[in-house]
């Protein structure tokens, strides 16, 4: 079986799919300490009985 190489336009497009993949990534990465310190904020308000099934050293 022979492969045929890619043309230049296909290894164009999967280029710029690509940068655009890692673009898209990127900005997720910068927007993840927003969403995580309000959510680990909200771990202060658990109920109390949590506390006994959950090791303290996760709070910490």
């Amino acid at each position: 079986m022979n492969r045929q190489p890619l043309s230049s336009g296909a290894r164009a497009l999967m280029t710029f799919v690509g940068t655009v993949v890692l673009a898209v990534l990127a900005s997720a990465a910068l927007t993840t300490p927003d969403v995580a310190v309000p959510a680990v904020d909200s771990l202060t308000a658990l109920p109390s009985g949590l506390d006994e099934l959950l090791p303290t050293s996760l709070f910490e």
